[in-house]
């Protein structure tokens, strides 16, 4: 009797478990790179990257899993989980580095994060925490030694026309900022983007959002935002307000945005004010508003010399697009300010050198994008980059000064799964070969 009722109370738990809205989904892609060159010209693999992501979706909730390897090793191991208990809005994200590459790295903890969020009565509410191991290398840009927690709770209101934000945050940091500084920028949404990425500035991959100051568990206070936004007449008012553990009350700035000169084709972008207790800072942000041409964007800037004073505009960069029938015809030239292109023909600034073609700074391109001929999709791209000397001497020793062509096909062989492929040439000779695959379920 005992026996039938186990089975009967398991047959009920699976009917209920298959009747609740649930779904598995995921992807799988690697990449392998061959590098041409050596004695004989050896065939080398320079890099391989496979990553698998698993989502497991129940009643709103949302299990996922993801897992990194490269040539040697499973290098990054995390899941992150995403739903909604009553009316909280719950994040959480944990870490391992699983790397033991010789026997030399003990596999480890890297960070547990975790974000709640409820709205009361037309006010938002958010707490956040993080837990990490703050040794360089193996935590986001860690920079100490050891295990290092914080916390950050905030929220958010508006009275009318009127928006009030504020957070108060304990040993915590965001990409070498605070909370708030993100979520003006990009909205709330950002403090639980935990997704992992490789930074191509540095080549390292990161994940997370939150770091902790310094080496404490037991954090302590740090910063304190209160931000309050409102129109005035035809301006936007934003009233900055800061303390912190270094100067208690560190500044108040006023900032007056999107200031209409009346003079149609350039307007004052930002007029800020800024306070201490013993200094005064303006400052001044000069825009062009000419409307787009048809295919071609340029990318000017005012030259300014002193906080008042426009003495000239700048052409910085100009990039042309046009598509028609799935073919996308891209083309750019950069003149000042920008460092280069990055593979894909997007425009890079300072310190993000190493994530530009060495040299370009000009491209064309071609991109292609249909149906393949086995139900899946296909898409291809040819970019040949040149050095025009415009930003400095040329050190190319192709015809026209040229660089480098890039080309990438990928084709779908299936609704789920494609196949993918590459080359790149030098002015020198063939640098090397690619190919991959992605799988989605």
């Amino acid at each position: 009797m005992k026996r039938a009722l186990v089975i009967s109370l398991i047959c009920v738990f699976g009917l209920g478990i298959g009747a609740a809205a649930q779904s598995l989904t995921g992807a799988w892609e690697t990449d392998i790179v061959f590098t041409l060159g050596g004695a004989g010209d050896a065939v080398s693999v320079s890099s391989l990257t496979s990553v698998l992501d698993v989502d497991y979706a129940l009643s709103g909730w949302t299990f996922g899993f993801n897992a990194f390897v490269n040539a040697t090793e499973l290098f990054d191991l995390n899941f992150d989980l995403s739903g909604v208990l009553g009316a909280f809005s719950l994040y959480s994200f944990i870490d391992f580095d699983p790397a033991n590459a010789g026997g030399t790295q003990t596999p480890s903890f890297v960070r547990w994060e975790g974000l709640t969020k409820v709205s009361i009565a037309g006010v938002e509410l958010w707490g956040g925490f993080v837990l990490q191991d703050t040794t360089p290398g193996v935590g986001q840009r860690g920079d100490a030694s050891g295990m290092g927690a914080g916390f950050t709770v905030g929220g958010h209101g508006s009275a009318g026309d009127i928006e009030i934000w504020a957070s108060v945050d304990f040993n915590l940091a965001m990409w070498g900022a605070t909370p708030m500084t993100w979520i003006q920028i990009y909205g709330w949404d950002i403090l639980h983007d935990y997704a992992t990425y490789l930074d191509c500035s540095d080549g390292v991959w990161y994940s997370g959002v939150f770091n902790p100051i310094g080496v404490d568990c037991d954090p302590d206070f740090s910063n304190l935002d209160i931000v309050i936004m409102a129109p005035f007449t035809c301006l936007d008012f934003i009233v900055w307000v800061n303390f912190d553990c270094t100067y208690g009350f560190d500044y108040i700035q006023f900032d007056l945005n999107d200031i209409d000169l009346g003079a149609g084709w350039f307007q004052l972008d930002d007029l800020n004010v800024k306070f201490t207790t013993l200094t005064k800072t303006v400052s001044t942000d000069f825009t062009l508003t000419f409307g787009s041409a048809v295919c071609v964007t340029p990318y000017f800037d005012l030259v300014q010399d002193g906080l008042f004073t426009i003495t000239g505009v700048e052409l910085q960069a100009l990039l042309l697009s046009y598509s028609y029938n799935g073919v996308t015809i891209k083309a750019g030239e950069i003149f000042t300010y920008y460092v280069g292109f990055d593979k894909l023909g997007n425009l890079k600034k300072a310190g993000y050198e190493d994530c530009t073609v060495t040299g370009a700074d000009e491209f064309i391109g071609v991109w292609f994008e249909g149906d393949s001929c086995c139900g899946g999709l296909t898409s291809a791209s040819v970019v040949m980059f040149f050095d025009s000397n415009l930003l400095a001497a040329s050190t190319s020793t192709g015809i026209f000064d040229f660089v480098l062509i890039s080309a990438d096909v990928e084709v779908g062989i299936g609704s789920g799964f494609s196949v993918k492929g590459g080359l790149e040439v030098s002015d020198t000779g063939l640098d090397n070969l690619s190919i991959g695959f992605s799988f989605s379920f």
